[in-house]
């Protein structure tokens, strides 16, 4: 057959459009099935996770309820057969009655081992007498009697006023010590008039190994009451022991959710299951130990709810052979989905072409791993042609690539090591300059000459911080102060520096004894050290002092402030004493004003820089503010000083809660009794 020649231009058309159709085609095959079988896999794993946690948790709840019901209804159904004796109804009208007694305990025999810890007791109502009887004592004997006034009691009280013929309560009682889930059952008389209570108890810590002992890992079931308060829990420390007659408990459902909607959503459910007969709903919360699935199911007969609880991630719903074996199988069956493609590509489309063109030797041979290099000058010897460049190219880019990201990954390597080093490096320097702003601190001075009589809390925001305290003494007194720079971290830690040099050259030059004084000294020495630039003035370079000297001659204390003011606790009564709104190194220089004050026997004083006044917190997330700090002083500056520095820090941090340090925070207290100490006399001996 005569093939009509073809042009060169013809070939041109149509070799760009076959080979642009040919990748494009490939090119959305394989990246279609690509995505759609991650989707898919990701969101077959997903709810096969989220069903199995579900189901998991809806099977353990149902479990564990006919189990509990099982034994537990046992033991209610063989209670109230007990109280329905007549025997023990003659008895309980008639305790000193030998006769009664006697019939009594002859029909209890048979009953007490009935009972799944061979135990019951019997309360009588009249004289609250509590009867007891276990394997050790066959026959009930007197215990000891119930008061209205012992709270331990008041369970009995609450159970008598219930409406329901029984009560389930879990509960230890100290006079038997033993604790028990107790199963307490009314006897009445036909009038309705009360008679007693009888029942039996199941050991706590055997109820719950056979009950509530985990059966699959990240599982954990519980009970709650109708009020959502735990009575059952492998965790004992979680029970709400007496719940029968509490009103308030955190020990509940609702305690471990993280959201009110999480709580309002258990609520819910927890009414709706009690609605049911024999249902279980199930719910997905956020706790404190992750995303749980929890399956609520009812025991109507005992007013119990079983409560269930899985974490997904901790459960193994799904093993990780599991995920593997999926894993691989979907990627055999993409494979398998491309090489399909691919077979059938070259079915319905190559195997007519080269038929048509009978010129396609080697692809017909099947040899496509190598370079077809065909001669050809039709259109398959062009596309092969174009194939083998393009293959070359992909090739050479490829080796090109892979030697540019060795090159870019040994780099970043390289560059993680410097910044690593570097982040070491600086870490241990400002370790370093902790360990040195620590040496400014008068700590073993006032440990020798004021031990037992002041107290420092110091923290500072950051590992060094730009708050330091101070102590001098002097033949005629000492001098106590703090000091508040601005700023945090390393700059703050450097201007601790400069304001230490500075009160260092005020005290050198002036003495001790007049703070006011010092602060004057001190705030020009700070001006002289810091240059008066106008990028300086951009920076936060000021400084908060207070300082107190403490005269022993004259009995007297005299203060001065900085934008730190003075507390004083003196027999029942805060003071406080205001410093001067300016602070150090402010826009221009000023005096001070200096207080002089008695220094009465037992006073206690507090400096106090800003930083745990403007320490946020509480359910509102205000600051501790001075009445926060004047409410703590009302109630605790009787106390020995160092009882009040653990008691300080314990209410600063009980108030922060979550909450982030703000500031750097410093308190100083001092008290003077009335023989006033010399510090340098001590120290000499």
């Amino acid at each position: 057959m005569h093939h009509p020649p073809t042009s060169s231009s013809d070939h041109s058309r149509r070799l760009p459009g076959l080979r642009r159709k040919i990748g494009i085609l490939l090119l959305a095959i394989s990246v279609a099935v690509l995505l759609m079988s991650a989707a898919v896999g990701k969101r077959i794993l997903h709810d096969l996770t989220a069903d199995l946690s579900r189901r998991l948790a809806v099977s353990e709840a149902q479990l564990t309820r006919e189990k509990i019901q099982s034994l537990v209804g046992r033991e209610l159904a063989i209670a109230q057969r007990f109280a329905g004796l007549t025997a023990l109804g003659d008895w309980l009208l008639s305790e000193q009655d030998p006769l009664a007694r006697g019939r009594f305990l002859a029909e209890a025999a048979g009953f007490r081992p009935a009972f799944a810890d061979g135990a019951y007791f019997v309360i009588h109502h009249h004289t609250l007498a509590y009867y007891y009887a276990d394997a050790e004592r066959p026959r009930a004997i007197y215990r000891y009697t119930l008061d209205r006034n012992n709270t331990a009691d008041s369970w009995y009280f609450s159970t008598m006023e219930q409406a329901v013929p029984y009560t389930l309560n879990v509960n230890p009682d100290a006079m038997l010590k033993v604790t028990n889930l107790w199963i307490n059952v009314q006897v009445r008389n036909a009038a309705g008039a009360p008679l007693g209570l009888v029942g039996t108890g199941m050991r706590l810590d055997r109820f719950l190994a056979s009950m509530l002992a985990p059966r699959t890992q990240g599982s954990t079931s519980f009970i709650v009451d109708t009020a959502g308060r735990i009575v059952a829990h492998p965790d004992p420390s979680k029970i709400e022991y007496g719940a029968l007659d509490k009103q308030e408990s955190n020990r509940t459902l609702f305690a471990d959710l993280s959201t009110e909607s999480g709580r309002e959503t258990a609520s819910r459910l927890l009414a709706e299951v009690r609605r049911q007969a024999g249902g279980v709903e199930v719910m997905e919360q956020i706790t404190p130990e992750g995303r749980r699935v929890m399956a609520l199911a009812h025991l109507p007969e005992l007013g119990w709810t079983v409560v269930s609880s899985v974490n997904p991630e901790a459960a193994e719903v799904l093993s990780s052979g599991f995920i593997r074996l999926a894993l691989i199988g979907g990627g055999v069956i993409i494979l398998m989905v491309i090489l399909g493609l691919t077979l059938g590509f070259d079915r319905l489309v190559l195997q007519p072409l080269l038929t048509l063109t009978a010129s396609a030797r080697m692809i017909a041979q099947g040899q496509y791993g190598i370079r077809m290099r065909s001669e050809r000058n039709d259109e398959i010897g062009a596309l092969s042609r174009a194939f083998d460049t393009m293959a070359a190219e992909v090739q050479a880019y490829t080796e090109d690539l892979e030697r540019r990201v060795a090159e870019r990954t040994a780099e970043l390597e390289a560059t993680h090591a410097r910044l690593a080093a570097t982040h070491r490096q600086l870490t241990e320097s400002i370790r370093y300059a902790s360990l040195i702003q620590r040496v400014i601190l008068p700590d073993r001075r006032l440990d020798t000459n004021m031990q037992g009589r002041y107290f420092v809390v110091w923290q500072p925001r950051d590992v060094v911080g730009g708050d330091f305290y101070l102590y001098r003494e002097d033949e005629g007194g000492c001098l106590f102060g703090v000091v508040d720079c601005a700023g945090h971290g390393v700059p703050g830690a450097f201007m601790t520096m400069i304001a230490h040099a500075a009160l260092e050259r005020a005290t050198v030059e002036l003495g001790l004894g007049q703070p006011a004084a010092l602060l004057e000294r001190a705030d020009r020495a700070v001006r002289d050290m810091l240059p008066d630039t106008q990028r300086l003035e951009r920076l936060a370079t000021s400084m908060d002092i207070g300082l107190c000297y403490v005269e022993r001659a004259s009995r007297t204390v005299r203060f001065a402030g900085a934008h730190i003011d003075l507390f004083a606790a003196c027999d029942g009564e805060i003071r406080n004493f205001r410093g001067d709104r300016g602070g150090i190194n402010d826009r221009k220089p000023r005096t001070f004003t200096q207080l002089t004050l008695d220094l009465e026997p037992g006073c206690v004083f507090y400096l106090v820089t800003d930083g745990i006044l403007d320490q946020a917190g509480g359910d509102r997330d205000l600051p501790f503010g001075r009445g926060g700090f004047t409410a703590w002083l009302r109630d605790n500056a009787a106390l020995p000083l160092e009882n009040q520095e653990a008691s300080l820090a314990r209410a600063l941090n009980n108030y922060r809660g979550e909450k982030p340090q703000r500031d750097d925070i410093t308190v100083l207290a001092f008290r003077f009794d009335q023989a006033t100490p010399d510090p340098s006399k001590e120290t000499d001996s």
